[in-house]
């Protein structure tokens, strides 16, 4: 769902979570998700070789 871009609190609620930090750690899975298709797909992170291939 934090992928699809749900409101934390929402996400919090359903989960049934008392506090938003223990909410919070899915987002950094998220980021890191996130990170790591950047780095595989953004042409400013592709060397010439990946771009013409």
């Amino acid at each position: 769902m934090l992928n699809m871009r749900v409101n934390q609190r929402l996400v919090q609620e359903m989960l049934g979570h008392a506090d938003i930090t223990s909410t919070q750690v899915y987002t950094f899975v998220s980021r890191s998700k996130l990170k790591e298709v950047y780095k595989k797909t953004h042409p400013s992170t592709l060397s010439d070789k990946h771009i013409l291939q």
